[in-house]
């Protein structure tokens, strides 16, 4: 209250002497003891969303601190190794060139494994099924069998689908082992595993934006309020955070603080309807990136990859994108494309939908896009490849799902070239309507308000 009283000018000392002009009366712009209070409690409630915010902001680089030496650490000295040795107490011992070997094997077995591929009627195949919950079957089944000689010296092989530069570590294995290890015992995050596979192996590292060469965001539910970022090394581009919906996002100096709360409230919604699935995103380090430029190359995790939109994210990537740009919030209004919905619904399938092996999503969702493509149902836009490739069906397929329930989303007419409302796509693809209302909110949603309902693009 004190500091309130200052930012007014209202003093509390009684031996000031009275001005000559006491007796007049009050000027038209004096403010009443009621306006006084009204701005006294407004004062005071951004002096505690200010110390509100300052706490969180301490929170997030004690835990971001706390990551980091986690990382550094020796996991020889970690009591969960001592656990992990008696889980897999049986296992065999064979040579470190086998064990790799082998391993490596299984992992291309499991990569390539068709149980749920959909090929479509023109012979081309659509990749599909829970990857991420079969390598973790996978690993742990094969620690169970076999584990490398104790303490093995740094190696590095010439053998196929291992990059030569790759070392394999004693320290490195043991992380993975760990990993797979403490998802077993302790429930833990499956893309802890993998993530760990290829700091291990060097499987598919190659790609900037692997999840093992950046340290992950902690997270704490911010509220509706931008923060500042915690410092984390190779990602100071990162000043702004906010988080809800078990997502993270961040954002440089250009991200509005407007587009960080409509993001932020977006997930939310976009979750809502299975809070569940929030626990998950959440242990599995899932994070926004924001940019506000013009494609992801201006981000750190992404230095030569140019995505004008943004792209979703998998167990194995440091974070999903979207450009703020695309976004509709006060001061920047968008009709069309929405990158948040639209990576977000992909994120949810590669990493949500692949952990809890959601089989009827899997059994479904081609044959419903094959379909709906054929008909002329289904009216796709325009799709980024890069390299001057031009998507095709397969491409466009693969797209359906995500690209239907964007529009179902935002649910405003216009805004897509087909499935542009709730209305529309239970009308004309009611199969569809009835699978996105297993996984998304039916609640209304009100999704750019600035541009009224009449509005034509010229």
């Amino acid at each position: 209250m004190f500091l309130g009283l200052i930012l007014l000018g209202v003093s509390c000392s009684a031996s000031e002497p009275a001005s000559d002009t006491a007796s007049e009366p009050a000027s038209d712009t004096a403010l009443s003891i009621e306006e006084q209070l009204q701005l006294q409690e407004i004062a005071d409630k951004k002096f505690e969303e200010q110390l509100q915010a300052l706490s969180i902001e301490e929170q997030l680089q004690e835990m971001a601190d706390r990551t980091f030496q986690e990382l550094q650490s020796d996991p020889d000295s970690s009591p969960d190794s001592n656990r992990c040795d008696a889980h897999y107490g049986s296992a065999q011992e064979i040579s470190l060139e086998d064990f790799v070997v082998g391993l490596q094997a299984l992992v291309r077995e499991v990569h390539h494994r068709d149980t749920y591929d959909y090929v479509t009627l023109g012979g081309e195949r659509i990749r599909s099924g829970p990857k991420t919950l079969w390598m973790q079957q996978a690993f742990e089944d094969y620690l169970n069998d076999y584990k490398p000689p104790h303490r093995f010296d740094d190696t590095q092989f010439n053998l196929y689908d291992i990059r030569v530069e790759n070392v394999f570590s004693w320290r490195n294995y043991l992380r993975w082992r760990n990993a797979v290890c403490l998802v077993s015992v302790d429930d833990g995050p499956v893309r802890d595993s993998m993530v760990e596979h290829g700091r291990f192996s060097g499987w598919r590292t190659e790609w900037p934006g692997h999840a093992m060469k950046w340290q992950p965001y902690p997270y704490v539910d911010t509220g509706q309020q931008v923060v500042a970022a915690p410092a984390i090394r190779g990602l100071e581009h990162y000043t702004k955070y906010i988080a809800g919906g078990g997502v993270v996002i961040t954002g440089g100096d250009d991200v509005p603080d407007a587009a960080m709360l409509q993001a932020r409230k977006e997930v939310v919604y976009q979750t809502s309807a299975r809070p569940e699935y929030r626990e998950i995103l959440e242990e599995n380090t899932v994070r926004i990136s924001l940019f506000y430029g013009e494609d992801t190359s201006m981000l750190p995790e992404y230095h030569d990859i140019y995505e004008p939109g943004g792209f979703s994210t998998g167990p194995l990537d440091a974070s999903m994108t979207a450009n703020a740009r695309w976004l509709c919030f006060p001061g920047n209004i968008d009709r069309g494309g929405h990158p948040v919905f639209h990576e977000m619904v992909h994120t949810i399938n590669h990493v949500v939908f692949e952990q809890l092996n959601e089989t009827y999503f899997y059994e479904r969702i081609y044959q419903l896009g094959e379909r709906a493509l054929e008909s002329g149902v289904f009216k796709p836009g325009e799709q980024y490849l890069g390299s001057g490739n031009t998507a095709g069906k397969r491409e466009w397929i693969g797209e359906y799902w995500a690209t239907t329930v964007e529009g179902y989303l935002m649910d405003r007419a216009g805004f897509k070239y087909s499935h542009d409302t709730r209305d529309w796509i239970q009308a004309n693809d009611p199969d569809l309507y009835q699978l996105i209302i297993r996984y998304f909110p039916t609640e209304p949603w009100e999704h750019c308000p600035e541009v009224p309902p009449d509005w034509q693009e010229n």
